[in-house]
């Protein structure tokens, strides 16, 4: 079966682009969130930059969602075509992630650096015996080392589960689409529930985890939605961008609040969950984020070739960049350190040099490498 090519969407480009930042300025105030800070307001500039980013990762998923939906192919030949590309490029650059503090002791220098690496991993070792272990559990797992390839494992899920959705999407049924979005909106609401009322919610428990709402949760609701809102609405721009920034603005306020409360009274290493309650890119406030920038992105309007054409270059060097950043924050906030700057100046810095590099390395790949470039960068 041929697939047809979708015209390019500009708006998407650029959309993928903001996120991309997003994903690559949270990762950059990790260290102020992770570990303890000597100055405060590291503290709270980890805390008011890291909440303005949570609606990155809602936003890749309402993109995949408006992009693929419905599948316009076999599951077999969508599975061969999708899943390999994300699956090869996250086994290797996961393996580059557990050699890298082994490497670091070859060089002799001391395990405080690999925690610096790697803030949210709270026992560092730079044992090869270690290394060799984490990556022989690459298919099945992550960890500190490998932070970021949380979302590689869920978007292959969404891949699996796509072609699925899609022979219920072409029944074009929208009452049915929307009543689910409403009860993905239900489910939402669950991080703060199980707290305030019980863990034993709707039906969980120590021999079940499959409550009422559960298979209406996660980011499969991002994708209905991304497909949903992605066809637009006639209400004027001037309104949309509007609702949009008053959408985000309202999240984030909650998001903000809850957040920087909890990272007071507990730590990453004892109370994650507690801790990132108000950030979990499944939660009421990030999703209105997620929605107030998707819905004002719609009326953006590039008529700019030349930029059209970067956006696209950005967007096919985007997955690698994603792979390839979070080893390169590390090394650059060190450098970025000793020189003193007001910490939203370093992270703007960190974020700008971070993503340069790794869009010209990944461009670098493609034109050099071709046919190779796939399969390291996706």
């Amino acid at each position: 079966m041929t697939i047809q090519p979708r015209k390019r969407i500009i708006w998407l480009d650029m959309l993928r682009l903001v996120a991309l930042l997003m994903v690559i300025a949270g990762h950059s105030v990790d260290i102020y969130n992770a570990t303890p800070q000597e100055d405060p307001m590291n503290g709270f500039w980890g805390a008011f930059i890291g909440s303005l980013m949570r609606p990155s990762v809602p936003l890749f998923a309402m993109m995949t969602g408006l992009l693929l939906l419905p599948v316009r192919e076999s599951a077999g030949d969508f599975y061969r075509r999708r899943i390999p590309r994300v699956l090869v490029p996250m086994v290797l650059w996961s393996a580059i992630y557990y050699l890298v503090p082994w490497l670091t002791g070859v060089l002799g220098m001391d395990v405080s650096v690999v925690s610096i690496l790697y803030p949210f991993e709270f026992s560092p070792s730079q044992a090869f015996g270690d290394a060799v272990r984490n990556i022989a559990l690459i298919p099945f797992t992550f960890n500190g080392y490998t932070t970021h390839m949380w979302y590689i494992y869920m978007l292959i899920g969404l891949y699996l589960i796509m072609p699925f959705l899609s022979a219920w999407i072409e029944k074009n049924d929208k009452t049915l689409v929307r009543t689910f979005i409403i009860m993905w909106c239900c489910s939402l609401m669950l991080p703060y529930a199980t707290q305030i009322l019980s863990p034993n919610l709707f039906g969980r428990c120590a021999w079940n985890e499959f409550g009422t709402f559960y298979y209406f949760a996660g980011f499969a609701g991002y994708l209905f939605l991304g497909l949903l809102l992605g066809k637009g609405n006639p209400l004027p721009s001037r309104k949309i961008i509007a609702m949009g920034a008053m959408l985000y603005f309202a999240g984030y306020i909650v998001t903000y609040t809850g957040f920087s409360s909890m990272i007071v009274q507990y730590s990453y290493e004892e109370q994650p969950e507690l801790i990132e309650m108000f950030w979990q890119f499944c939660s009421p406030n990030v999703a209105l984020m997620a929605i107030g920038i998707f819905l004002a992105a719609q009326r953006v309007k590039i008529h700019s070739e030349r930029v059209q054409h970067i956006l696209a270059n950005i967007t096919k060097c985007g997955f690698g960049i994603y792979l390839m950043h979070y080893i390169l924050l590390g090394p650059v906030i060190l450098l970025l350190q000793p020189l003193g700057l007001p910490t939203p100046v370093c992270v703007i810095l960190t974020v700008v040099v971070v993503f340069a590099l790794c869009w010209g390395v990944v461009n670098a790949m493609y034109k050099m490498l071709p046919r190779v470039a796939r399969y390291i960068v996706g």
